[in-house]
C-alpha cells in the first residue's frame, strides 16, 4: 500500500530546501567553518643525492681513480663526473696516487709547503726531488717523511725521528711513548723490544701525529697511533689487526685519519669508523675539514668530523684512490688535461 507524506513532513522537507538555497545565495566570498579547517595538500619526497650533497654544503673536486686505474675528476655537489685526459688525449691511468701539487705521482709522494718539492721513500731511502723537474735534489737514509709547516723535512731512521738532521725523538723517548701501550705498558723492565716509525705527519708546527710498531720478542707485533704535542701525549689509538701505514692530516689541521678511517682531534679524542661504514681503501679530508670521504673500491662514503658528527653520505662511484680539491681558481677542472 502506498504511503502518502504527511502535511508536516512536507513543510519540513519545504523549510531545509529554503535554508539551502539562501546559504547558496550568500556570495562566494564567505568560506564555511569546515573549509578553512582542512588541511592544504601536500607531498613529500626524499632528497635526490645532488640535493642531499647542496643541502650539507659538500663541495669541491674528487680526483678518483676508478677500477680500470682512469683517473676521474667528480664535481661537487653537481656529480659532473669526467675521465681526465693527457695532452695526447688518452685517459690518464694510475692505480694509486698522490696529488703533488697537481702533479699526480705514485703513492707516497709527499710535497712540501711551498710547493717547490717533493719526498718519498724507497728502500730505505729518502729522495728528495725538484716538483717541477723531478730532478734529484738529495737522498739519504730512512723513512716516513712528513714536512714541518716551516718547511723542514722530518723522518724516521732507526729508533729516532729526526728534524732535518736534528734527533727530536730519541730512542728513549720513542720507547716511553710505546710504553703507554696497553700491552706493552706491563712489560718488566728487563723485556727488550724495539719501535718502528710507520708513518709521521704534522697537524700544525707542533702538533705531531705517528704510527709506530712495538716489536716484542715471541709476541705478535702492537701498532697504535698516538697525537703528541712534544713531550706530551694528548690521544693514543691502539686499534687491533693492521697497522696504519698512511695519516691523513685534514687541511686545516684539527684532525688526523687513519688509513682504517679513524680519526684523532686535536683536542685529543679519537673516533672509530662508523658501524656500517666498510673498511676503507683510501680516505682524504674535504677542503673544509668537515668530511672524511673513504674509497672502498664500489663506494666513496662521506663520513662526517666531529663537524658534521654521526653523518653518512654514500657516492656510488668506484673510487679506489681519491684526492679531494677545492673548487675554484687552481682546482682541478673536468677538461683538465695531465702532463
Amino acid at each position: 500500500m502506498r504511503r502518502f507524506a504527511t502535511p508536516l513532513v512536507v513543510a519540513g522537507i519545504l523549510l531545509l530546501g529554503v535554508l539551502a538555497a539562501a546559504d547558496a545565495l550568500r556570495g562566494s566570498g564567505e568560506s564555511t567553518i569546515s573549509t578553512r579547517a582542512r588541511p592544504a595538500a601536500t607531498s613529500t619526497r626524499p632528497l635526490t643525492l645532488k640535493e642531499t650533497l647542496a643541502a650539507q654544503r659538500v663541495a669541491g673536486i674528487l680526483v678518483y681513480s676508478d677500477a680500470d686505474c682512469r683517473l676521474h675528476s667528480l664535481v661537487l655537489p653537481s656529480l659532473l663526473d669526467q675521465v681526465i685526459r693527457s695532452d695526447r688525449g688518452g685517459p690518464v691511468r694510475f692505480c694509486d696516487f698522490s696529488d703533488a701539487g697537481g702533479r699526480f705521482t705514485g703513492p707516497g709522494v709527499v710535497e712540501s709547503p711551498n710547493g717547490g718539492e717533493v719526498a718519498s721513500c724507497n728502500d730505505g731511502r729518502i729522495m728528495v726531488r725538484d716538483s717541477s723537474s723531478r730532478k734529484a735534489l738529495r737522498s739519504f737514509a730512512g723513512c716516513a717523511p712528513a714536512w714541518r709547516p716551516d718547511g723542514r723535512l722530518t723522518f724516521a731512521r732507526g729508533e729516532q725521528v729526526f728534524d732535518e738532521g736534528r734527533v727530536i725523538y730519541s730512542r728513549a723517548e720513542l720507547h716511553r711513548i710505546a710504553r703507554r701501550h696497553p700491552n706493552v705498558a706491563g712489560l718488566g723492565q728487563g723485556v727488550p723490544f724495539r719501535v718502528h716509525v710507520l708513518a709521521l705527519a704534522w697537524l700544525d708546527r707542533k702538533l705531531l701525529a705517528a704510527s709506530l710498531r712495538v716489536d716484542i720478542e715471541s709476541v705478535e707485533p702492537q701498532y697504535f697511533v698516538v697525537l703528541l704535542d712534544g713531550d706530551r701525549i694528548l690521544a693514543l689509538d691502539a686499534p687491533f689487526g693492521e697497522p696504519a701505514r698512511e695519516l691523513a692530516v685534514s687541511p686545516g689541521g684539527a684532525f688526523v685519519a687513519e688509513d682504517n678511517g679513524t680519526m684523532l682531534s686535536r683536542q685529543g679524542r679519537s673516533y672509530d669508523r662508523l658501524e656500517g661504514v666498510p673498511p676503507p681503501r683510501a680516505v682524504v679530508f674535504s677542503p673544509d675539514d668537515g668530511w672524511l670521504a673513504m674509497a672502498t673500491g664500489t663506494s666513496v662514503y662521506l663520513v662526517g668530523t666531529p663537524r658534521n658528527l654521526g653523518r653518512v653520505i654514500r657516492l656510488p662511484i668506484p673510487a679506489q684512490d681519491l684526492v679531494w680539491e677545492p673548487a675554484g681558481a687552481g682546482a682541478t677542472d673536468t677538461s683538465t688535461t695531465v702532463r
